[in-house]
């Protein structure tokens, strides 16, 4: 027996050293690969909030020119008939090249059916209310006959643009397709609703430019507009405006971000007939930020490269869906730091494990030394386990950090620049004589009501990077006011209870455990079909308990706990989140259906 006893003890002794490679080996793959992972998300992450910064710059300037064109509509609604004289004086007054970056010029086609073009054409011809000779040589073009004509008669500027005085935008030679230009402007006359052009226009001035149009119908004052037939019979023509689309990309992408990411705008057809789309099911390039560098225009192609990040941002803009592709390089947008901390993490785990092999291999004939050893490195190795649970809370720490800078940063200089600009137009409106203009009075009242829900979800986004709720109220009522807010998003019923007399818990406590909600609550609405959430906070005298349970289809347990499968990311960040502050997490399957997540931390 004692021969035996001793055989074995030897063979554990030599087998060890190479558990402890084979365990060691794939384990500093296994984190290499995590890491490389993180590296990557967090790079994907950084692409995504540049491109949706710089396409929110987009949307901001495209709006602001969508009211442009709403105000000038609202001139013919407002003065009857508008002259070119008036025309002229109100576009003059928007100073477009300042305030309005990007935009080319205005315009309004007038209706002209084919009775009355001879008469129209000698109106213009006569017309000296900002030329004394008038426009002695207008007709409108291209040259022919045809039963309605949709000309251009009020161009600003003037200068430069003469070509398109007395345009026919139903016959536009300047449109690869005129045809469905044509078709636009008779839908938009039809429906009323915001036009955008279907394809880019290329205009040679100084030098080509290529321009997107929108257009606008305007109906004769006091005439009923509610059906097809009617708008018809009202119509008088439109307004429309044309802007650089390349001007316009420049201001959304500074020098440094067009070195290194790219920018297309595709048009993929009509959001209010799917029907229409693109030619062949294939989105029509209209801008790529290579033409910034001089380069030229290159084929519809996406990048689907491994080694490039792309983000596709559709938007719906004046009754059409415009795609924004922003696609960069990896190598771009990784820094060096973050490229090489997963090698340096496979290479320390590579080294630990070959020095852990040596260290054994050497000592496997002295069983009293290889204990010894064997628990200085079981020592050390959960020093390293320590070392990745404080790598862990400082990566959350970090994150939080970044959240309440972020919220900080849009309280001080987004915020305060709102609340003077809404001081100013307080003034402005108190300043007004009550005989003053009423559609300045109104576009004051609009201007204001803009302004507050700008405010409104400006602080939307500053509570969901971090809630003012936590900070100034504590726990509860922001357990309560996100509930709220979920059950508002979701339809799911949510009741938080819990003593609001108790005392508040440390900071990163507070936001452990909201994060751990939210994440939850997340859960729920992803996986559970659950009809109502139930919240409950206790807070007893040695540790305070959280819990969150639902209604829903449930789940196995043991399917998650079990080691052959790899729990879910919203498990592990829960998991990992109630470790950096020193508590305890579980997941229990409710009897009768449902989940429920606990969470114990000490007080």
């Amino acid at each position: 027996m004692t021969a035996d006893s001793t055989i074995r003890r030897a063979f554990r002794s030599t087998v060890l050293p190479w558990l402890v490679l084979a365990i060691g080996i794939p384990a500093s793959f296994f984190l290499f690969t995590l890491f490389q992972d993180s590296v990557e998300r967090v790079g994907r992450l950084r692409f995504e909030h540049e491109a949706n910064n710089a396409n929110a710059v987009i949307q901001r300037r495209l709006r602001s020119y969508i009211d442009v064109l709403y105000a000038l509509r609202a001139l013919f609604a407002s003065a009857d008939p508008v002259d070119r004289l008036r025309f002229h004086r109100f576009v003059e007054s928007l100073d477009l090249k300042h305030r309005y970056p990007g935009f080319i010029s205005m315009n309004y086609a007038a209706y002209v059916p084919a009775w009355n073009k001879e008469h129209f054409e000698k109106a213009v011809r006569r017309d000296t209310s900002l030329e004394t000779g008038g426009y002695p040589g207008f007709a409108i073009k291209p040259p022919g006959e045809r039963s309605e004509y949709f000309a251009l008669v009020y161009l600003e500027p003037m200068a430069g643009y003469e070509f398109a005085l007395g345009l026919d935008l139903g016959a536009n030679p300047m449109a690869a397709d005129p045809e469905k230009v044509a078709e636009a402007v008779r839908q938009h006359r039809d429906s009323g609703q915001l036009a955008a052009s279907a394809q880019p226009l290329r205009v040679k001035r100084a030098k080509e430019a290529i321009y997107l149009a929108m257009r606008l119908a305007v109906y004769r004052k006091g005439m009923p507009i509610d059906t097809v037939k009617q708008r018809r019979a009202a119509y008088l023509g439109s307004v429309g405006a044309a802007f650089d689309v390349a001007y316009l990309m420049r201001g959304a992408m500074n020098e440094e971000m067009q070195r290194y990411m790219r920018l297309r705008l595709y048009d993929a057809g009509s959001a209010v007939d799917p029907r229409k789309s693109s030619a062949h099911g294939e989105n029509r390039l209209v801008f790529d930020s290579e033409q910034l560098a001089g380069r030229p225009l290159p084929g519809p192609a996406i990048d689907a490269s491994p080694s490039a990040f792309l983000h596709v941002l559709p938007v719906e803009i004046a009754s059409r869906v415009w795609e924004f592709q922003y696609s960069a390089q990896k190598d771009s947008i990784i820094t060096d730091t973050d490229r090489l901390l997963p090698p340096l993490v496979l290479a320390g785990g590579l080294l630990s494990s070959l020095l852990l092999f040596g260290m054994f291999y050497f000592l496997a004939f002295s069983r009293s030394r290889a204990v010894a050893l064997a628990n200085n490195m079981t020592k050390d190795l959960r020093a390293s386990t320590e070392q990745l649970t404080a790598l862990s809370r400082r990566l959350v720490e970090v994150q939080e950090s970044e959240r309440k800078q972020f919220s900080r940063e849009l309280h001080d200089r987004i915020g305060q620049n709102l609340t003077a600009l809404g001081i100013n137009l307080d003034i402005l409106k108190t300043q007004l004589a009550s005989d003053g203009s009423a559609g300045l009075r109104s576009r004051l009242d609009d201007s204001a009501a803009l302004l507050e829900s700008t405010t409104g979800a400006i602080e939307n986004v500053m509570s969901e990077l971090r809630p003012p709720m936590l900070d100034d109220y504590g726990l509860l009522p922001a357990l309560q006011w996100y509930g709220n807010e979920f059950a508002g998003r979701t339809g799911i019923d949510v009741k938080v209870h819990g003593d609001e007399r108790m005392e508040r818990l440390t900071p990163a406590i507070e936001i452990a455990l909201f994060r751990i909600m939210q994440e939850a609550l997340n859960n729920v609405a992803k996986h559970a079909h659950a009809k109502c959430v139930d919240i409950k906070l206790e807070h007893l005298s040695t540790q305070c308990i959280m819990s969150v349970s639902d209604d829903g289809m449930g789940f196995d347990v043991a399917s998650i706990s079990s080691s052959r499968r790899r729990p879910s990311l919203g498990m592990v960040t829960m998991r990992e989140r109630t470790q950096a502050v020193g508590g305890q997490f579980e997941v229990r399957a409710v009897p009768g259906g449902g989940t429920q997540v606990v969470v114990r931390v000490p007080c």
